[in-house]
Parts: C-alpha cells; sequence; structure tokens
C-alpha cells in the first residue's frame, strides 16, 4: 500500500480541502477526540434496553447451550451453532452476571460499540475529517446498530477482522512489528467465531490483486519493463544492500512469519480445543494434568477443525436473485446513504488527486464482492449477511461523507450560499435517513414483520417480557416439575438429549422458550398425551395451537383446554407468524393461584 503521506499528496489537489488545514475546522485536526467522543455515543445507543426485544430463535439456542456449558463444563466445535468465542466468553459472563438478555448480548454491543475506534488505524491514509466520518458510519449505521444488539457472530467478526485491517496498515505505515502480532491476534479472533472469516480471506486477497493490478498500471508508462511488477522500494532496498544484510534480513522475515503462525495456532488451539469436564475424552484443562494427550487435542483443535471448517460453503441450492434481492432490498434500507456515498467517495479517489487511496479502492473492492457473493452462501434470507458489505463499503463512504462536509465549508469560508445551502441539505437529508431509520429499527420496531432486518424466526410477541419474567418468576419459585410442553413436535423422551448441540427430539420447537427456561433453571418435563394432564400439572404448561394454516394431528390447544380449569391462557408467537405447518402460536397456561401471588 501507499506510504503514509498519501493523505497530504492528495490534499492539494482534490478540491474542497482546505478548510481541513485552515479556519474553525483546523482545531480539529486531530481526529481522536471526535472519534472517542462518536465512539462513546455508539456504545450508548447499543446498551439502551438492550435487553427488551424477545430473543430470536438463534439467539436462544445458543444462549441456551452456552448456559450449559457454563454449568457442565462440556463443549467441543459444532457447526450448527459456529465457533467457539461467544460460548467461552458468554459462559464466563453468564457464570459471573446471571443468565437474561441483557447480559447475553451484552460483549456484542460492546464490541460493536468499539468498532469506530478502527478508524484511528488508518488516519495516516486518510484525512482528519475522513477519519471522523468513516468512525461515525461505524457507530451509527442503522444495520450495524441493529446486530450489534443481537447474539450473533457478524458485526464481532466484522469489527475484529476490520481492526486487524488496520494493524497490518499500521505495520505497511511504520514497519513496527507490534501491529503484525496485533493484526495475527485479532485475524486469529474472526476464524473463532464464525466460518465466513474464510471469505474476509477470499475478499482481502482479490482485493490486494486488484489493489496490486493498480500499480502496475501506473507504473506501465516509464521504462521499468518486466520490473514494474516488482515494488521500486524493494528493488531500491537490493541495490543497496549487500547479500550479507538481505540474508540477514530474510531470516528476520521467515522468523516473524514463523512466530506470527504460531501465534495463530495458539489462539486457535485455546478457542478450539475441546472441553470435557464431565465426560471422557480429551480436553483443554485435562491436558494439564496428563500432558501425554497434547499431541492428540492439538490435532484435533487445528486439522480436525479445519477439516470440518472447510466443509461449510453455504447452501448453494437455491436461486441467486432473490437472494441477491433481498440483499440489496436490506442495503436500501439500512445503508442506502451509506452505498451511495461510497460510489462517490470511491470516483472521487480514484479519479482524483495524484494518486487513488489503496485503503479507499481495497473498501470498496471488498465491499462489492460481498455484495455479490453472500447471496451464493446464505442459506437464508437475512439481513445479517450484509454485516460484511456495509462495514468496507464505509471507507469510500467516508471519503464522500466528508467530501460533501468540506464542500460546506469551503461554501461558508468564500460565502457561497448555493455550495453551503446544497451541503447543509445532503448531510441533513443523510442524518434525517439514517436517525429514522435506526430508531425504528433498532427502538420502536425491533420484532416487526415488516422490519426489513429482522428474520422470520424473530418472535412477533413484542410485548411478551412481562409474561416470560412471570414464568422465570414462577419457575424459580416452584418444587417439582415447573414446565410441561405438550404435543407431538414439543415432545422430547429424554430432556438429557439437550445437554449439548445438537439437541433432541423436540427441544428446536420450543424455541425461544426453551433458553428462557433454562436461563431460570427450570425443571421441564414433556408428553404427548392429553390424559397426563388430568390430574395434578406442573404451574406452565405450553402447547402449540390449532391453526387455520395446517391440518396437522399433532397436539394443540384444543387438545387439553378441557383439562385447564385454574390456569389463565397467554398466546405466544415463536415465529413472526404462522406459515403453512410451521406453526408460530403457542398457548402458554399458568396457575392463577402463581399469578395472583406475584411479589
Amino acid at each position: 500500500m501507499q506510504g503514509s503521506d498519501t493523505a497530504q499528496k492528495r490534499s492539494r489537489s482534490l478540491p474542497f480541502t482546505s478548510s481541513d488545514e485552515s479556519g474553525v475546522v483546523s482545531r480539529f485536526a486531530n481526529p481522536v477526540p471526535l472519534v472517542v467522543l462518536i465512539t462513546a455515543f455508539g456504545l450508548f445507543l447499543r446498551l439502551v434496553n438492550l435487553g427488551a426485544r424477545v430473543a430470536h430463535q438463534d439467539e436462544a439456542r445458543v444462549a441456551y447451550w452456552m448456559a450449559r456449558y457454563a454449568e457442565n463444563g462440556i463443549w467441543f466445535y459444532r457447526k450448527i451453532v459456529h465457533g467457539p468465542f461467544f460460548f467461552h466468553v458468554n459462559s464466563t459472563m453468564f457464570s459471573l452476571f446471571g443468565a437474561n438478555d441483557f447480559i447475553m448480548r451484552l460483549v456484542v454491543a460492546l464490541m460493536g460499540g468499539c468498532l469506530p475506534l478502527a478508524a484511528l488505524l488508518f488516519r495516516k491514509r486518510l484525512r482528519p475529517s475522513e477519519t471522523v466520518a468513516l468512525a461515525a458510519l461505524f457507530a451509527l449505521n442503522p444495520l450495524l446498530l441493529y446486530y450489534s444488539r443481537f447474539l450473533r457472530n457478524d458485526v464481532p467478526l466484522a469489527m475484529v477482522m476490520v481492526f486487524a485491517f488496520g494493524f497490518f496498515v499500521r505495520f505497511a505505515d511504520t514497519r513496527k512489528l507490534r501491529y503484525v502480532f496485533a493484526g495475527v491476534a485479532f485475524f486469529a479472533l474472526g476464524f473463532t467465531m464464525k466460518e465466513n472469516a474464510l471469505l474476509y480471506a477470499a475478499c482481502w486477497v482479490g482485493a490486494g490483486a486488484l489493489i496490486y493490478d493498480h500499480r502496475l498500471f501506473l507504473r506501465r508508462v516509464g521504462n521499468d519493463g518486466i520490473a514494474g511488477a516488482i515494488p521500486p522500494g524493494l528493488r531500491n532496498w537490493v541495490r543497496t544492500n549487500d547479500s550479507r544484510a538481505i540474508t540477514t534480513t530474510i531470516f528476520m522475515g521467515v522468523g516473524v512469519a514463523l512466530l506470527a503462525v504460531l501465534e495463530f495456532l495458539t489462539v486457535i488451539v485455546f478457542f478450539y480445543a475441546p472441553r470435557s469436564q464431565t465426560r471422557p475424552g480429551i480436553g483443554l484443562w485435562k491436558s494439564l494434568s496428563n500432558p501425554t494427550t497434547v499431541p492428540e487435542l492439538i490435532h484435533t483443535s487445528t486439522v480436525g477443525t479445519w477439516e470440518k471448517f472447510i466443509s461449510w460453503s453455504g447452501h448453494t441450492d437455491h436461486a441467486y436473485l432473490p437472494y441477491l434481492g433481498d440483499s440489496l432490498q436490506t442495503l436500501k434500507v439500512g445503508g442506502l446513504a451509506l452505498c451511495l456515498l461510497a460510489v462517490v467517495g470511491f470516483l472521487v479517489d480514484r479519479y482524483s488527486g495524484d494518486r487513488p487511496n489503496d485503503v479507499v479502492a481495497f473498501g470498496f473492492y471488498w465491499g462489492v464482492a460481498s455484495v455479490l457473493g453472500y447471496p451464493i452462501v446464505m442459506d437464508i434470507k437475512a439481513g445479517w449477511a450484509m454485516v460484511h458489505a456495509i462495514v468496507p463499503l464505509a471507507f469510500p463512504a467516508a471519503v464522500g461523507l466528508a467530501l460533501v462536509f468540506r464542500w460546506g465549508r469551503e461554501g461558508y469560508e468564500r460565502r457561497d450560499d448555493v455550495s453551503l445551502a446544497a451541503a447543509v441539505v445532503l448531510l441533513l437529508l443523510v442524518s434525517a435517513q439514517v436517525g429514522a431509520t435506526a430508531y425504528d429499527t433498532s427502538y420502536q420496531n425491533p420484532q416487526s414483520p415488516d422490519n426489513q432486518f429482522v428474520q422470520y424466526a424473530q418472535s412477533s410477541s413484542g410485548e411478551a417480557k412481562p409474561l416470560l419474567h412471570d414464568l422465570q418468576r414462577i419457575s424459580r419459585r416452584n418444587d417439582g416439575p415447573d414446565v410441561m410442553f405438550f404435543g407431538e413436535e414439543l415432545y422430547s423422551p429424554d430432556e438429557s438429549d439437550h445437554e449439548v448441540p445438537p439437541a433432541g427430539q423436540g427441544w428446536f420447537d420450543r424455541l425461544p422458550l426453551a433458553w428462557y427456561f433454562e436461563a431460570a433453571d427450570a425443571n421441564v418435563v414433556s408428553t404427548n398425551e392429553p390424559t397426563d394432564l388430568r390430574g395434578a400439572k406442573p404451574p406452565i404448561v405450553v402447547t402449540l395451537n390449532n391453526v387455520s394454516t395446517c391440518n396437522s394431528e399433532d397436539g394443540t390447544a384444543e387438545d387439553i383446554d378441557q383439562y385447564m380449569a385454574g390456569y389463565e391462557a397467554y398466546e405466544f408467537q415463536r415465529f413472526a407468524y404462522d406459515s403453512g405447518c410451521t406453526v408460530s402460536s403457542m398457548t402458554i397456561y399458568v396457575d392463577k393461584d402463581e399469578i395472583d401471588d406475584r411479589q
């Protein structure tokens, strides 16, 4: 990539740049205070009412197993729940602070809120105004805000990969080895979160190849010939050093590379090593007292994990265009302004100034590849995939946003009312669109099926939290069985089958309620025989409803309603809506004595 003086070179030839060097804006030449302030505001937005939304089924299933892991100490890699990072982190959080929706999402919110700090790693490649703009886009984008308040790996994965990219750029600018090792650590953490870390690596290789092609294109007008493929700095270094110095440097480079590989593998082994505290077999902590198992542990954590990891390839047995259309609709709702600014920023950067900024071009190529590539590997239509496109597109968008600001500042200093008014209007439109969308999607309607970010497995029972709190309170106070699930879909012959993923029969259809009962340490039983409810029953009984969209013969509320005298019936939606025989609506029966005995 280009040297650290690139931004200063371009600032002399791009229009609307003087305001970064003079006037009121010169007081903000150091972007650090503003970026820190933006980060603090972004953290506040992510933490306010963080536990208010009913858990999505994906959140509920992984949170359930995290809570089980906190109790039984059993973990081994299963792609169905992605990487181990949040299992190890959230199980510790649950042990320290208790299991609930706020704690479940807290680490995701903190990581998403800290993403704007990554902008500071690029401050030698970007103008101060562009650095601040990048931080603001990371903090305020509606899509990033929504999924920073959601227990999924997508925002944290994007966050650590942006930090890794930033540390590698800092190394290129400073040649300080600490940035290499910091970048490797964050890159390795990405691989402990989700399998699509592989797609980040692929996008980086492709974007890097295009950036290098830029270099060759710019040099072909000279007289270097094929030597133009070799960076000038490397050629000069070879010419000015003797063979001993070159050999020493090569050995040092190999040593650094080996240390970086060792660091990467250490992170992978620590996170992916099985935990089997209460079961036979190898385990990370067991190996401390039995070192002979270490080779097998390392093999399982690396080679064994890699064989499973690379078998993740998404699901391509669906039409591409409908998935692409849904992704573009998500970008329209959650990032229209950002995407338009990204195009503007990329074009202005590419065709103005001395030469294009590598970071800006890299982000644009990375983002476009993600927009076009994720619809291929997605198994369901879900807005969270576009997190991985919004984040890289923020780099060129920051150039576009900062350009509008400088345009307005330039108009103010030159008394050009037309330029000033146009810039103010554009900034107000962007702010209004982003603010209104963020408020609607994250706070006003976070569970509405009309919300583009809401995936079908999100419960539409927006006002169910008081009921869920009551169910947990009753479960904690009751002696004996606390909850009975009724019906063929909810019946489980052996409740112990759900200790580790994948769960046994009947469990998935209980989501997200299974998580709330687990968080309350409820004693759960089940039956598919209506006559089992004739006599004494637990204080809570849950069953599916008989709906018009399905003629299933499985047990429903109609089959047991006659036995539920003395119980209050509440309706709960486990999905967004009923769809064929995927029944969303459930009835939760609660003992009236328990309801009346609220404390």
